[in-house]
């Protein structure tokens, strides 16, 4: 009977997930008499409706037809996933395609958690965190913290499927906390993020700031007498060599400076290591101290955290150049793409407020890219109409969802 309970509670545990077959119907106009983008657009439509109708939101989905048409890579949201799609029916009304189709909508409990929208690598540098108490620092000899930490996540982060961490440690975003976490403006963007993504070629840039990295007892810096450690030691033990850690994580997007994801974090561990040697931040002597135990399971959740948050994020690449019907974008096999796929086309244009605040805005232009040729390091597509006739040009963006 034991292994029986044992069984239905690891049962309950399990998340819980319930497939439905759905019927919706979509809309689209049919733009530049691109066929494909209209379809897609309208069996994004019918997802939205089905989302609703299930419970959950669809984050991605595979649909064929004669194993001819595919619409890969459509993200509405989180909670659940289109495993199969049928076309029912389609017809073409003047400029407006309507199509019915039959999914197979699995609901799931969990948001997006460790699953990626699709499965694209998000790209992100990993700059200089700025450390608010440099003074703190002399106590152990933790001069170069601020590149040695996030030396430390760029590492770490390059652990997890989804993430193309970029040790950027020698870049420094911030250069004054009033410019911290964003820059002084009311927009609320890191303009340096936007500089550090077209230097580094990333999507999504990774800064912070060390808040604090003091000891809870200070006084045990002055020089005391043998009487006096003696009775420090009796009445503390080891709490009395505590040592505090304090940390902000930002994450900018590249192209538009706007964030993403903050986050504090914070421990208190002994730093056991004697008090006139100075091992530096992440020495072997560092991470065997007490404090560095405890700094080191701190980093595992921060990466966690990154790794779920940038995996929920679009994958984004820029337009690098224009030729006809072809488009190059900055991303290829090592990011995941192979040819093929298809991703949504949007033109990036910067306009101003009446207090002349710089505001990046994506614009859809309901066409799609299809991946004719993947290298490592860049992607050639077409569409449907000349670039120069929609105005797409250099710097212009593709975004999977």
């Amino acid at each position: 009977m034991l292994w029986i309970l044992c069984l239905l509670i690891v049962g309950l545990q399990i998340p819980q997930s319930e497939a439905k077959w759905l019927e919706a119907t979509g809309q689209a106009r049919i733009m530049h008499q691109d066929l494909v983008s209209a379809r897609r657009t309208a069996i994004r439509d019918a997802i939205q409706q089905l989302s609703l109708r299930g419970g959950a939101d669809v984050s991605s989905f595979q649909q064929m037809t004669d194993g001819a048409i595919t619409a890969d890579n459509l993200r509405v949201s989180s909670n659940g996933t289109v495993q199969d799609i049928n076309i029912l029916d389609e017809v073409v009304q003047g400029n407006v395609l309507t199509l019915t189709i039959e999914a197979d909508v699995l609901v799931d409990a969990q948001s997006c958690g460790h699953e990626s929208s699709n499965a694209y690598l998000r790209s992100a540098a990993v700059a200089s965190f700025y450390l608010e108490d440099p003074q703190s620092a002399s106590f152990g000899g933790f001069y170069d913290i601020s590149q040695k930490l996030p030396a430390d996540l760029s590492q770490r982060l390059n652990n997890f499927e989804h993430v193309k961490a970029l040790d950027a440690s020698g870049f420094q975003v911030y250069t004054s906390p009033k410019t911290i976490p964003t820059s002084v403006t009311t927009t609320g963007t890191l303009t340096t993020a936007i500089t550090a993504s077209n230097q580094f070629g990333v999507q999504y840039v990774i800064s912070g700031v060390i808040r604090d990295i003091s000891m809870a007892r200070p006084d045990l810096l002055r020089t005391k007498s043998y009487f006096s450690q003696v009775k420090d030691k009796m009445e503390h033990g080891d709490n009395r060599f505590e040592r505090r850690f304090q940390m902000d994580i930002y994450v900018h997007d590249g192209f538009s400076g706007a964030m993403v994801y903050s986050r504090r974090y914070e421990t208190l561990g002994n730093w056991n290591v004697p008090l006139e040697e100075k091992p530096g931040f992440g020495s072997v002597a560092f991470w065997k101290s007490d404090y560095g135990q405890k700094v080191s399971d701190v980093f595992d959740r921060v990466v966690d955290d990154l790794n779920s948050s940038l995996s929920c994020q679009p994958f984004m690449a820029k337009v690098t150049r224009t030729e006809g019907k072809k488009i190059y974008i900055d991303a290829g096999a090592g990011d995941g793409l192979r040819p093929g796929d298809t991703l949504n086309l949007y033109r990036l244009s910067t306009f101003y407020d009446a207090n002349q605040n710089a505001y990046t805005e994506l614009e859809n232009t309901k066409i799609v890219v299809t991946l004719k040729k993947v290298q490592p390091f860049f992607s050639r597509g077409v569409i449907s109409t000349e670039t120069d006739k929609l105005g797409i040009q250099q710097g212009d963006i593709v975004i999977a969802w």
